[in-house]
């Protein structure tokens, strides 16, 4: 399954929100960032 850009943001929210997570590293393809 896809996700967008956004539900891809919220799930990584969710991760450290519930999860000792120090860092995500590289999560978005290029073409998100625009």
């Amino acid at each position: 399954r896809y996700i967008s850009a956004d539900e891809l943001g919220d799930l990584y929210q969710s991760f450290v929100r519930d999860y000792p997570v120090v860092s995500i590293e590289d999560p978005f393809d290029q073409v998100d960032w625009g």
